[in-house]
């Protein structure tokens, strides 16, 4: 049994962390048997979540944890494809988690408006138990980390319009490549799709207000996509809660 230590879920989303998302959409694929631990951050091998206890070792990184069960448990998720379909299966959650993922964020943490509304969220689901005084702290603390990963990154050195342009194009190719097909390579369903599933409907599903979020609401094929990868793997979860 792994133990997957991450926060609960949040409006109406599996997961409001992305990565988080991306690891547990994948087990569930795998037919990986795991539980749910509330995260201790001080013990978090990358100093953030998702992270998991495999065998007694703890290891964290959802990608370096998809890779190493899928080696050492044989569960390569991507054994149909091509050597030219693994690339672009790599580029896409490439593409997911060094991109999509900051203008995500950007919408999050920086727009003050959005900020507002997930404020509140981020505190019952990561801090329930601190004195409101000591939220506030924690909450300002992390805003300030954020933002300046943010500005490293490049994304926030953008005007907003150019960060939804910019969000908005990952949301066109996706939905382009995607065409009709129930999964993002076919017929199937692979590692590339745990990725793209938690961050397009981490975009998509949720309070905020944004051109990416209506854009892309605006796009059939990826909602029903959503809908799909949700009903296959989390069948637990309402019908369209998240998009």
């Amino acid at each position: 049994m792994i133990r997957l230590f991450q926060a609960p879920p949040g409006w109406g989303l599996p997961n409001v962390s992305p990565a988080c998302m991306k690891l547990e959409t994948w087990l569930r694929m795998a037919g990986v048997q795991y539980d749910i631990a509330p995260p201790d951050f001080s013990r978090a091998p990358k100093g953030k979540i998702p992270y998991v206890d495999i065998d007694g070792v703890l290891m964290g990184d959802s990608t370096l944890v998809v890779e190493h069960l899928a080696v050492t448990r044989g569960l390569d998720m991507d054994r149909g494809l091509r050597p030219a379909e693994r690339a672009v299966s790599l580029a896409f959650r490439r593409m997911m988690k060094e991109h999509l993922y900051w203008v995500l964020m950007y919408d999050r943490w920086i727009d003050p408006s959005n900020f507002a509304i997930f404020e509140p969220l981020f505190l019952r689901l990561y801090f329930p138990e601190l004195p409101l005084e000591e939220q506030r702290a924690v909450v300002a603390s992390v805003r300030e980390q954020i933002k300046a990963q943010c500005h490293a990154q490049g994304m926030s050195r953008h005007a907003p319009a150019e960060v939804h342009r910019l969000g908005i194009a990952d949301l066109q190719a996706l939905s382009d490549f995607l065409e009709d097909k129930p999964f993002l390579m076919g017929e199937v369903p692979t590692t590339a799709d745990a990725a793209v599933y938690a961050h397009v409907a981490n975009v998509l599903g949720g309070l905020l207000v944004s051109p990416v979020k209506e854009y892309g609401r605006g796009l059939p094929n990826l909602l029903a996509y959503c809908e799909r990868m949700r009903a296959r793997f989390f069948p637990d979860l309402p019908e369209n809660a998240a998009v």
